[in-house]
């Protein structure tokens, strides 16, 4: 089996300046200094803030690391410190050189940046292609990761993939397409994603000063190329993982969540290991974090049960 950290090492880390970053307030711009590592064929950019038990937070689609805000906020007056990392394609991280987006590179980054902070037993907090991505640490390199916490992708080991999960979900199709998904997503200003927000999450609106901000980071071309690419390259590099987490789990899902079948959460919640847990939050869709952020915080605070 192999195992990504491997071809990580084969490539030699290199330490780049701060990168400084404008990020639009609600009130005015503020610079932010992200750390930048590079990789040998994409540069990756993190935002690490706080003391204590490291937690890496990982976005997804359609979003940016700023999802995080409100939970990196609370988790480091809790103690905790929370790196913050911006997937491949996603600003201000690079486009891979080699256009390689599947779920095993995304692994590989998040383990050249624990090998670059000198991290061991820290904590995986993904959302969607976040979460995803958890798995295949948690698959590949358990002995890197104190738990995970998974919010809105079930393990896949117990997910439905596969063509006729496509056809049942056609976001799960047109996403796939390349050119075509690229110029879906970017026509009408962008009017797919704020449609993505509407209908991933029914029963709540979403902050349209997030979604903008969003959209704005997916304005360049070549970043929303590398938005849509990620699921051009999803069958058969997350499908047929039928191992379950070996590291201590928290699943988070909403009953009203659309994007994937919810039964694939329930199914694994007999299979994780000792003190893992799956909760289910009603009324909520695909942003648990965004939606109820407080109970989602609770619930992290309350798995990792570290005492500041």
């Amino acid at each position: 089996m192999h195992r990504p950290h491997k071809m990580i090492l084969n490539a030699q880390n290199r330490v780049e300046p701060l990168l400084i970053f404008l990020v639009r307030g609600r009130n005015k711009a503020v610079m932010m200094a992200f750390t930048t590592i590079g990789t040998g064929n994409v540069t990756l950019a993190c935002l690490d803030q706080g003391r204590g038990p490291a937690i890496v937070a990982l976005h997804g689609f359609p979003d940016t690391w700023r999802t995080w805000d409100a939970a990196s906020r609370a988790l480091v007056e809790a103690g905790y410190r929370v790196i913050r990392m911006a997937l491949r394609g996603y600003a201000p991280s690079g486009i891979p050189t080699d256009g390689r987006y599947e779920v095993t590179y995304l692994a590989e980054d998040v383990l050249s940046l624990l090998d670059h902070l000198d991290l061991q037993d820290c904590t995986i907090l993904g959302h969607d292609w976040g979460a995803s991505t958890a798995y295949e640490l948690a698959l590949h390199a358990p002995d890197r990761l104190a738990a995970i916490v998974a919010l809105s992708v079930p393990p896949p080991a117990t997910a439905t993939s596969g063509w006729k999960e496509r056809l049942s979900r056609p976001h799960n199709l047109y996403l796939g397409l390349g050119p075509v998904s690229d110029w879906w997503l970017r026509r009408k200003d962008f009017s797919e994603v704020r449609r993505l927000y509407k209908m991933w999450s029914p029963s709540w609106t979403a902050n349209s000063q997030h979604v903008e901000a969003v959209i704005d980071d997916l304005r360049p071309p070549e970043r929303s190329r590398a938005s849509v690419d990620f699921y051009r390259r999803r069958l058969g590099t997350i499908a047929g993982r039928a191992t379950l987490p070996s590291v201590p789990s928290l699943l988070i899902y909403g009953s009203d969540e659309p994007k994937v079948r919810r039964d694939g959460f329930e199914a694994a919640r007999s299979g994780l290991v000792a003190s893992s847990r799956v909760v289910r939050i009603e009324g909520v869709g695909h942003w648990p974090h965004l939606e109820a952020p407080k109970t989602v915080l609770d619930e992290i605070v309350g798995f990792l049960g570290f005492d500041s």
